[in-house]
């Protein structure tokens, strides 16, 4: 990927209050334009070669008047310029929309870890689920920069909210162990968050502290301490089945398959119900942490129903790191596919 994109990490620490908007003050003048080019590199870019600066000025415009015209179109999602602004469709399909190599798992593996389905479902699922607000069940959210780790990182945070559910120790696992050992997998070109959970099964997994993460795939050089937990299976969920997902994610929190990330909408997403549209294909991970229903306004708005992912780009995507998307479509797996193949980690045991 181009050296201008190498600048990425300062990104993961921005509040929702720093994002940059778009409005038609900045399309009066290409001064304007540029004074709202040069805000925007202070925050994502700070420094980097100048030729390769104004080359990414002219993708930046674009993207400008992309998130412009989606605002003024009047839909309830929001769109703001984040650190994809001056990058090409091709690098962030290949980084960002495309870090899963998932594929329906064999029919042998399907008998042997998939979860049964509940005779009876409980009486009443809980209206609202927010692993957020569970002090301790999620760590802090990651950014993945120009590796594509997003298995990685779905599949550490999902350990790391069931192991705390599990034994109360919030931990910080290291995806960079994930990265650089699980050959399984192909680091920074993609992988799956089940390979990923198999080799913890076989090998345990180290700290971030012990193992930090780096961004780029290294030697596997394994720290002189013990491992910090491990677990012993995980389990596909039946896909397509919309109150086997609710009942599993009020319980803990579960790994999807994020199918077409690769459009505009999903790229420059700033808050609201994501409705789509979602592309094909293109396959990311990610964690599902709640669900919900926004509240009913009169009989002419009764709510939209939603799922809460947790993303690994950084908070200064979505909704601090956050996506409310629309939940339904049980028979087409879901918006994004989300309900096609979840999976999670079970029995954490510390090491």
């Amino acid at each position: 990927m181009v050296s201008a994109l190498a600048v990425m990490a300062p990104a993961a620490s921005m509040s929702s209050l720093e994002r940059i908007y778009v409005s038609s003050e900045d399309f009066s003048s290409e001064d304007s334009l540029r004074g709202l080019y040069e805000r925007w590199y202070a925050l994502y870019r700070r420094d980097g070669d100048p030729e390769e600066k104004e080359k990414r000025f002219s993708i930046f415009k674009v993207e400008a008047h992309t998130v412009y015209e989606l605002n003024e179109a009047g839909a309830r999602v929001k769109h703001h310029l984040n650190w994809f602004a001056d990058m090409t469709q091709g690098e962030y399909d290949d980084s960002f929309a495309s870090c899963s190599h998932r594929k329906t798992p064999h029919r042998d593996e399907m008998k042997l870890n998939r979860q049964q389905p509940s005779q009876y479902y409980a009486d009443k699922l809980p209206v609202t689920v927010d692993w957020r607000t569970v002090e301790g069940a999620l760590t802090r959210v990651k950014h993945q920069g120009e590796c594509g780790s997003c298995w990685a990182i779905a599949a550490t945070d999902a350990m790391e909210s069931v192991h705390f559910l599990e034994n109360k120790k919030r931990t910080n696992l290291s995806a960079q162990e994930l990265v650089d050992c699980n050959f399984h997998n192909d680091g920074c070109k993609g992988g799956t968050a089940v390979n990923a959970f198999i080799y913890v099964i076989n090998y345990g997994i180290q700290s971030s502290e012990q193992f930090p993460y780096v961004g780029r795939r290294t030697d596997c050089v394994m720290p002189p301490v013990k491992p910090v937990m491990a677990i012993r299976n995980y389990y596909h969920l039946h896909p397509r089945n919309e109150k086997m997902l609710m009942e599993t994610v009020a319980k803990r929190p579960v790994v999807v398959l994020v199918v077409g990330a690769n459009t505009t909408t999903f790229k420059h997403y700033s808050g609201g119900i994501f409705r789509g549209p979602c592309g094909i294909d293109r396959k990311h991970e990610a964690l599902l942490v709640g669900y919900g229903t926004t509240p009913s306004d009169d009989s002419n708005d009764p709510g939209v129903k939603y799922w809460v992912l947790r993303n690994s780009w950084g908070e200064s995507w979505g909704e601090n790191g956050y996506m409310r998307l629309e939940r339904g479509n049980e028979a087409d797996g879901g918006l994004c596919g989300i309900m096609e193949e979840p999976v999670y980690p079970a029995h954490p045991y510390a090491r």
